[in-house]
């Protein structure tokens, strides 16, 4: 079957699909950034099948009147509105009819249980928003008050679980139907859905148990909002974690307006002073690394762990968001005393606090049935980004491992656990924030560089197997992080993209060597250079995972331990045997990430920058994309010679981003001259019909008696190119030439990210450290 997806972004659920589906079917993917352009793939594509897995506006009438249309809706059948995910883990149990009574009552009352249950629902398109003929669903188990389930979490997990049964069962049942009537093919007029769909779940065949459903609206983010003089941790804590990690929770506890992220629960702190600061709606409790700790009416702490400053009127893009301690000092909202003052320190032991905290690195000790010990080194980074900080921190985590095995009681493993993600690599969020993107980038990269040195230098020196265990999706350097290890044991559910291209970067983590060594030169390349999801069952068939195992969670976590004790029995797996392909001595090490930093030092300074910086501002900021990729859409590759940019050699091309340079420099040059001859023209125009309307003689153009020779072009030309006038010039005339948009961008989930009245900050003192780059782009 020809299956079309249309999907806002590729996101973690429509790649899960997409590789799923693509063992029987033919997939291709058009991103919804229009009607048009919607319409135009489906002729293009003549799909048999449009597919919706994550769609935030409405179909075309045209699509789903000419092509069976799915939508896949995170709620079961009965369940409409665009933030059902949201209402559920803020507390909507189904009992209150009107949304606006229910927010009353989620305020002023304090926390039931909720529901118990949950599904996801593959429906027909039609006219109505969610309302269409029911295909398939699937219902799930939940507790909204699990620590660490926010949106986005339950998203991964529970949700693209159910949502992938779902649309294999109704794909499967609409070529059922096919096969009964082969003369009517996809017809919509022609093949109906059966009752039971909508009201029996696909596996367990039976009717939804988790209560009344509702027609919600959007929740948006002030709604969502809290005080902390008289909201319970519990409750702050729900609505915190039901809008991350969009939209957040718009609110003012810090004192002005910003979108806050994280909402994890301290039972910890109890006992500790809080501290009031000036211009704050609430008293702070502790830091973290940099997460910051807010007290509850309760007496206990919820841990603040991201911001978002909100974008006003004038801003042209969304700001970055940033880590909660690290933005609130950039907004002078809090200093670094008050920091050092309330720093509430990491276990020395690494152990996991008995009491819940926010905890991002933790060590749990095993000891299998052979006597062998086995470090589990937790890592539970936010959106899997490892910032400088947190590959410092993760570092002081593994040298304490090393301290530990002796030849009395050597640990025979560290096993890297990751978290809700495994790793996405360095923080492209902390970057874009910081003074110099550039130089921060450098000394990200170099510190997780350092991280995979650790696994392929300082533990096989300490006889310590190294292990990774990818129980979550990786990205980029996450993969890479993983593949440095001797084993990589994959979990079935997770979804892999180990190229760093759509990023602009060559990429380091010392991929040149584990690769490699792992998929031989050939594959390494291609997989480097595809840009396309993986699935774990395709990286074993070229070598970049080992051992794959189902599940998910505890059931995942009992395979592994297995696994691991079994690697280690009778000395099996010393060193990973890929490791023979490739020199990992010190010298081929040292060779190795000189020749990345090389390269990516080209992408953070040389004139081939521009393709990453403009990449990580795109991606950062939400800047809703312009085109879909050629990679996705199969359909618009209409000769082989039709490739995306990141496929032609000019990318990675000095020479070419220099040539480009050049012309834009001398397109400039030309403009300015223009604006500042025309300008001159218009003003000697108007000065000669001054001087003639008054009867006067025209004067003699003579040079000036101290002029010895006439001047130069670069002298002539200094005032109007200079620094300070040729981007007032060119912005004037020629705004498309400047390397950022110097109009208002759109914006991904434009829907909760209205601009506000009131700024952060007013315009003419923006956040210490963004002089530089308003300078060059202009302020947003």
């Amino acid at each position: 079957m020809k299956i079309l997806f249309l999907c806002t972004a590729h996101n973690s659920l429509s790649q899960r699909l997409q590789l799923a589906l693509s063992r029987s079917h033919h997939v291709t993917i058009e991103y919804a950034l229009s009607d048009q352009v919607m319409i135009d793939a489906v002729a293009l594509a003549q799909p048999d099948l449009v597919l919706c897995p994550f769609l935030t506006t409405m179909v075309p009438k045209a699509v789903y009147e000419g092509v069976l249309t799915l939508t896949v809706h995170p709620g079961p059948p009965g369940d409409v509105g665009p933030s059902a995910l949201d209402w559920l883990l803020m507390g909507d149990d189904g009992s209150v009819d009107n949304a606006d009574e229910l927010l009353m009552k989620l305020d002023r009352e304090p926390c039931t249980p909720s529901r118990k249950w949950w599904g996801v629902t593959v429906l027909q398109a039609t006219e109505e928003f969610d309302a269409g003929p029911v295909w398939a669903y699937q219902q799930f188990p939940i507790d909204i008050d699990e620590p660490g389930l926010t949106k986005s979490a339950l998203y991964r997990g529970s949700v693209s679980r159910s949502a992938l049964i779902a649309c294999e069962a109704a794909v499967g049942r609409i070529e059922q139907a096919i096969t009964r009537m082969p003369q009517h093919g996809f017809s919509n007029a022609r093949l109906h859905a059966r009752p039971e769909y909508r009201t029996l779940s696909v596996l367990d065949n039976h009717p939804f148990q988790g209560g009344r459903l509702h027609h919600r609206p959007l929740l948006k983010a002030a709604s969502r909002d809290f005080d902390t003089t008289r909201h319970t941790a519990q409750q702050i804590s729900r609505r915190i974690r039901c809008g991350d990690s969009q939209p957040g929770v718009l609110s003012k506890i810090f004192g002005a307006s910003m979108y806050i992220y994280g909402g994890s629960i301290d039972e910890s702190l109890v006992g500790w002073q809080a501290q009031a600061v000036a211009g704050m709606k609430t008293k702070l409790l502790a830091t973290r690394g940099d997460a910051i700790c807010i007290a509850t009416a309760d007496g206990k702490g919820i841990w603040i762990t991201h911001i978002r400053r909100p974008k006003g009127k004038n801003d042209k893009a969304l700001w970055p968001k940033v880590p909660a301690v690290f933005g609130l000092l950039q907004l002078n909202v809090i200093n670094a005393t008050i920091v050092a003052s309330l720093h509430a320190p990491t276990p020395a032991s690494w152990s996991l606090s008995a009491l819940r905290t926010f905890q991002e690195i933790w060590v749990d000790f095993d000891v299998d049935e052979h006597g062998h010990r086995v470090a589990l080194l937790h890592f539970d980074f936010y959106n899997g980004a490892m910032s400088t900080s947190q590959c410092s921190d993760l570092i002081s985590a593994m040298d304490y491992i090393i301290t530990l095995s002796t030849p009395e009681q050597p640990i025979r493993a560290v096993v890297l656990m990751g978290g809700a993600y495994f790793s996405n690599g360095i923080a492209l969020n902390v970057i874009d924030a910081a003074a110099d993107p550039a130089q921060e980038s450098f000394m990200n990269i170099n510190r997780i560089d350092d991280v995979c040195h650790h696994l392929l230098h300082d533990f096989p020196k300490n006889n310590i197997t190294t292990i990774a265990a990818i129980r979550g999706n990786a990205a980029a350097g996450g993969v890479a992080l993983a593949t440095a290890c001797d084993f990589v044991i994959a979990g079935s559910e997770v979804v892999l993209n180990p190229a760093y291209r759509a990023s602009g970067l060559f990429g380091s983590e010392y991929h040149t060597l584990s690769y490699y060594g792992r998929c031989g030169e050939a594959k390494a390349r291609h997989i480097l250079n595809a840009m396309v999801p993986m699935s774990p069952l395709q990286a074993r068939q070229i070598g970049l995972v080992d051992f794959i195992f189902p599940g998910a969670g505890e059931a995942l976590d009992d395979h592994i331990h297995s696994h691991v004790s079994l690697l280690l029995k009778d000395n099996v797996g010393r060193r990973g045997s890929w490791t023979k392909n490739v020199d990992v001595s010190p010298a081929g090490l040292a060779k190795a990430r000189a020749y990345e930093l090389s390269e990516m030092s080209k992408d953070f300074w040389s004139p081939r920058a521009t393709r990453y910086h403009t990449r990580r501002f795109d991606f950062v900021r939400k800047v809703k994309p312009t085109n879909t990729p050629l990679q996705f859409a199969r359909h618009r590759r209409q000769r082989p010679s039709n490739l995306d940019e990141e496929e032609t050699p000019e990318f990675d091309s000095i020479a070419e981003y220099t040539r480009r340079a050049e012309q834009e420099m001398l397109t400039q040059l030309r403009a300015a001259v223009w604006c500042d001859v025309s300008t001159q023209l218009e003003d000697w125009k108007e000065e000669r019909e001054q001087l003639a309307s008054g009867g006067r003689r025209l004067p003699k153009l003579t040079p000036p008696q101290d002029a010895v020779t006439p001047p130069t072009p670069t002298e002539l030309l200094t005032p109007v190119l200079s620094p300070d006038a040729t981007p007032s010039i060119v912005s004037r005339s020629f705004p498309h030439l400047l390397p950022m948009p110097q109009k208002k961008v759109e914006t991904l989930f434009s829907c909760y990210y209205h601009p506000l009245d009131s700024l952060l900050t007013p315009p003419e003192s923006p956040m210490p450290g963004c002089n530089r780059f308003e300078e060059r782009f202009g302020q947003f």
